[in-house]
This record gives C-alpha cells, structure tokens and sequence, in this order.
C-alpha cells in the first residue's frame, strides 16, 4: 500500500501564529549570516562560558559504568538497611557516584605526580647531554664544510645568505626578550589556572549528574514526546539510544585497550632496561587512544628520549613498540571493541583525516567512532528508503538481496517499528492510535456494500 503523499506547505494556509514563528526564524537566520563574525565570538563566548559543563558531561559519560558498578556493589551490602529504612534507597548512587569520580581523581593525581617527576628527571638529563650532541653535530658540520662538493658550496651559500645580523639577531634587546618571556609564562600560569578551575568544577558537575541522571534522561524524553510526534519522537529516541550504545562502546573499549596497552608497555620498558619508564608508558598508552597515527606519535620522542642514554636500549624499544602494536591491532583491539566500530579501514582512515584535519587532537580521538554513528544512520536511513520501495512494489526484494548485497534481517529491521520492540508504551501507543484511526474507514466500507 503506497504512502500519501503530502500536499505542499502554503504561507496562506498557515495558521498567523504559525506564519510569525517561521517568518521570525528566516529573519533571525538571516541576521545571523550578516553578522557572521558577531555570532561566532558570542558563540565561543557561551562555550568558554559552559566549559565546566562540558567537562563535567565528558566526565560523567566516562565514569558512568564505574558508579553503576560499584552503585550495584553498595546496593547488595545495604539491602538489608534499605528494606529496614526505605529512606536510604539513594544512598548507594550517591556513594558509588563520589567513589567514582574520587577515585578517578586519585588515580589521576598520582599518574601526574609520576609523570612529573619523570619529566624532570627527562629534561635534567637532555640538559646535561645536549652539549655533548651540539659537539658532536658542529665536528661533523664542519667537516662537511671542509670537503669540496656541491652540498657543501650549497651550505655555504645558504649560511652567507641567511646569516646573523640578516635575520635580526645580531643585536638582541635584553629588556624586550624578558617581557617577552614573562609574557609567555604569565598567559601559561592563567591557562593553567583555568584549566584547573574547568576539571574542579567539571568533576562537581559530573557527581551531580550521575546521581540524578534518570532524573534528566527522563526530563529529555518530556521534551522529545512534546515537541514531536510519537512515532517520530520513538524513531530519534531509538537512533540515540543507538549512537550512544556505539559510541560508548567505541571510546570506553578503546580507554581500556589503551590502559592494557600501558601496563604492558611499561613492563616491557622496564625489562629492556630502557629510563623513563613510567613517562614512556604514559605516553603510548594516550596516544594509543588515537587510531592509526598514534603509536606513531608515542613513539617517535619516547625513542629518541631514550637514545639520548642509549642507542642499543632506543633499538630495542622500536623493536618492542612494533611487536606491542601489532599485537594490539590484531589481538587486543578486536577482542576488547570487537566490532563495534563497524567501518571499514578506509573509512576509518578517513574518519581520522578528518576529525583531526577540522578539529586536531580531540578530532583525531573521538572521529573515529562518531563518523562511525554517522555511517550507520545513513546506512539505517538508505536500508529503509529501499525497504519501502520493495513495500510499494517497485522493487524485489532479491534484487536488495542478491545486487546490492543488503541483508534480509536488515530489511526487517529497517522498518519504522521493528517487532523486537512492540513491548515499548510508546509503540503500543502508536499501534493503539493505528487502530483506532482504520475504524472509521472500516465502518464507511460497511455502509457503502450495504
């Protein structure tokens, strides 16, 4: 049976509060795009403004199967309180939420506090060799200028060209390089500050939305079921509940993967011999998170770090970095994500390229597994666009099946109300008002035969 089709939206047909509401929202849109520049400032404005939120809805997301679990875990030591003293029943979501995020906190001070040491000891170290490399590349520059070739007429040609006093630094003002400095480490002691003011406030915000997070899941479906019509409203619930199932799964299984990936690393750095373990370990553990180009990135400076000591224990590091990885791509990723990421390597690929060409590094962590969202509701979408033209007969399904290599359960599933989920009041809401609409039409057919 073919859908009817709708009739096209007149202005004169509207409703005059209806016609204001779309003829504001046009001159609002268009003043937006005139003042394009204004927009965005305020934009970014609300942005920095809601940061602590943000941060707090980041920190909640993540920390939310660590409260469930341990709210569970609470649940089972109190039940006897609870059934004694029913007013206790919260006291379990409000522990497991605080232990949650204090051990969170805890975890990742002492990480810092690690991490920072080893920094130190890191830069004190590249402080005391770098003398020695500097000789070591002028003895070799020199010699190279001494012999007679065309690299070495090309270096010096380069070198009277560009030399000191050319590029303005022949005369150096010592007064303006100390403002200079002091700026630098002014603007970097208020980034800081406000850094830190974001996750304080972020970590607050995050205890108060685990504790009453049915409480606003239930306040977002309110909404959705009033600005929307049921069967639309149940279809984008449906889509959300969707993409966040994938995206969770993507970036908590890529978390953990990365944390096993850390501990391993650290314990084949310290098998190695090689210094700096901890800050190593740190490093290819977050960068892993990355796809693709991050082991890449941990790599190449916990190399050279170590190379500053020594090139045996740097040579060995490579060879264990590229035996870790491999075992990651081809063992432990999938065993942990398995395949709920659901791309393809190209499309992977160019989820990375993407997300970190528009938006750098948080672009090139999170692309990956929200373009994988995007790719499965355009794949849902094109799935049930040809699953109503098979409906309205212009189609077979073998031609689906057999041509376009679709799936016959993901037709079925496709549809605008899958069986799997008759139980929910929203669709039998739906199929009650269904029926109620075919009675007249059934009675109007009895009266005509009659």
């Amino acid at each position: 049976m073919k859908r009817r089709r709708r009739e096209p939206i007149v202005l004169s047909q509207m409703r005059p509060f209806t016609l204001f509401l779309v003829l504001s929202g046009c001159i609002f849109v268009a003043f937006c795009l005139i003042n394009l520049s204004q927009v965005v400032l305020f934009l970014r404005g609300v942005l920095s403004a809601l940061s602590p939120v943000i941060a707090g809805l980041v920190f909640a997301y993540l920390l939310n199967p660590v409260a469930g679990w341990l709210e569970r875990r609470f649940q089972k030591l109190m039940g006897g309180m609870i059934k004694k003293s029913p007013r206790l029943k919260n006291i379990p979501r409000v522990m497991g939420s605080f232990l949650a995020v204090l051990l969170f906190v805890g975890s990742l001070t002492a990480l810092v506090i690690a991490v920072f040491s080893n920094v130190v000891d890191g830069v004190s170290t590249m402080l005391t060799q770098l003398p020695h490399y500097v000789d070591l590349i002028v003895a070799k520059t020199q010699r190279i200028l001494r012999a007679d070739n065309t690299v070495t007429t090309y270096l010096r040609q380069l070198s009277e060209r560009f030399s000191a006093t050319e590029l303005g630094m022949g005369q150096v003002d010592t007064v303006d390089l100390t403002q200079r400095i002091l700026s630098v480490l002014a603007s970097g002691a208020a980034g800081t500050l406000s850094v830190l003011y974001t996750v304080f406030i972020g970590f607050i915000v995050a205890v108060y939305l685990l504790i009453s997070k049915e409480r606003f899941i239930r306040q977002w479906k309110q909404v959705l079921f009033a600005v929307f019509k049921p069967k639309t409203a149940e279809a984008i619930d449906r889509h959300i509940t969707m993409a966040n199932k994938k995206f969770s799964t993507a970036v908590l299984g890529k978390l953990v993967d990365s944390l096993i990936i850390g501990v391993l690393c650290f314990i084949g750095v310290t098998i190695i011999g090689a210094p700096y373990s901890t800050l190593i370990a740190v490093i290819i553990g977050v960068t892993n998170v990355i796809p693709y180009f991050g082991p890449i990135l941990g790599a190449i400076p916990c190399a050279l770090l170590i190379l500053m000591e020594s090139p045996t224990k740097a040579l060995y590091f490579a060879i264990f970095i590229v035996v870790l990885q491999q075992f990651d791509a081809n063992i432990l990723d999938p065993k942990i994500v398995g395949q709920s990421i659901g791309l393809p390597a190209f499309w992977e690929l160019f989820a990375c390229l993407l997300g970190g060409g528009l938006f750098g590094i948080t672009g090139l962590i999170i692309g990956v597994p929200a373009f994988a969202v995007i790719y499965e509701l355009l794949r849902t979408i094109v799935i049930r666009k040809l699953s109503e033209r098979v409906r309205d007969g212009e189609m077979e399904s073998e031609f689906l099946t057999e041509k376009l290599g679709i799936q016959a359960d993901s037709l079925d599933l496709a549809g605008d109300i899958p069986d799997r989920e008759v139980d929910s009041p929203y669709v039998q809401h739906l199929i009650l008002l269904e029926e109620i609409s075919e009675v007249p039409e059934k009675r109007n057919t009895g009266q005509e035969q009659k």
